[in-house]
């Protein structure tokens, strides 16, 4: 690809990122109901869907730059180790990153770039050749996320699809509440209803919900 096309396209994604590509207004809403209901320190976050991947990392983006607005120190992680997108958002590398920091017990620091956005880490997905396995251990999971509490305000997680991946569920242990994204025509409401079913056993709260139309 010619090299103006490439920084065409990453000038393409500073502005969806930055822009009213998805309502700024509305994750602004979001990010206040956050603040104004947790009192939890770092706080630790979830944004899944029941069952659609389409714009949840864009949405993830934009949330996270939301709190970066705010002065916070933010850590922006993808969950997502099949279908990684996060960092094609930030023009990142993911040559390394979450799975690297779990399987090897690595500090998250090693991993976790700094974007364009002052405030704003990504720990991108990482390796996609590990053993699945090997990442989604509870125990694992527990330890690495309370290590990110020390460097972190807010960690902010773009986890797959909720009823597609269980390791969404052992993400969602450690969260304090949930973010859905929820799609016009494509989420269906039963499937809705029973990730809020999974959810409230699990008694984590669900703190906003992100309709998207058309």
């Amino acid at each position: 690809m010619p090299k103006n096309r490439r920084k065409e396209k990453r000038m393409l994604r500073k502005i969806k990122l930055t822009d009213n590509y998805v309502s700024t207004e509305q994750i602004r809403m979001i990010r206040t109901n956050i603040e104004n209901t947790l009192s939890d320190y770092p706080t630790l976050l979830m944004v899944t869907s029941p069952n659609i991947e389409e714009q949840k990392s864009l949405i993830s983006a934009k949330l996270a730059i939301s709190f970066a607005e705010q002065k916070k120190r933010v850590l922006l992680v993808d969950a997502n180790l099949r279908r990684p997108s996060l960092h094609r958002w930030f023009d990142i590398e993911n040559k390394t990153g979450l799975a690297n920091v779990i399987v090897h017990n690595e500090e998250v620091q090693l991993h976790a770039r700094e974007t364009f956005i002052p405030g704003l880490f990504l720990l991108p997905a990482g390796s996609p050749f590990v053993n699945p396995l090997e990442v989604w251990q509870s125990s694992k999971i527990k330890h690495a996320m309370s290590q990110w509490g020390w460097v972190y305000d807010v960690i902010i997680i773009e986890a797959p699809a909720f009823l597609s991946a269980s390791h969404s569920q052992i993400l969602a242990d450690e969260c304090n509440g949930v973010i859905l994204v929820l799609r016009e025509n494509d989420t269906k409401k039963e499937d809705t209803l029973l990730t809020k079913q999974f959810l409230e056993r699990a008694e984590k709260r669900i703190l906003g919900v992100i309709y998207q139309t058309g």
